[in-house]
């Protein structure tokens, strides 16, 4: 006998719930590493869990890096539309600029505990 086919629908027992995001999160992120690998794409993730947790995945370098290329593409070469495109822009220059900010500080030895 092979596995049943879940029927698409919230679980409704939330320690269930946890579970199943918990293996297919990991599931999906091997997915998206071995895409990278094998097929030389650049690959960003972002996945929020039921309780708000960021688990962010990134091919190469940094995932800000990975969808600031992807705003910066003329629309015929996107693959769809993106809801509120001018915020999404504006949050990942603001995430650069925090990243380099702190990439600059981390430098300085008295700053670290």
């Amino acid at each position: 006998m092979g596995r049943q086919k879940r029927l698409m629908m919230k679980i409704d027992n939330p320690c269930s719930r946890h579970t199943t995001y918990s293996k297919r999160r990991d599931g999906i992120l091997k997915k998206a590493s071995e895409l990278s690998v094998l097929c030389d794409a650049d690959v960003g993730l972002l996945m929020f869990s039921p309780s708000g947790r960021l688990t962010s995945f990134s091919s190469n370098g940094r995932i800000e890096d990975v969808f600031l290329r992807y705003v910066d593409q003329p629309n015929e070469l996107r693959g769809g539309p993106v809801s509120n495109e001018d915020y999404f822009y504006q949050r990942l220059r603001e995430l650069k600029h925090e990243g380099e900010m702190l990439e600059k500080l981390s430098k300085y030895d008295f700053l670290s505990p």
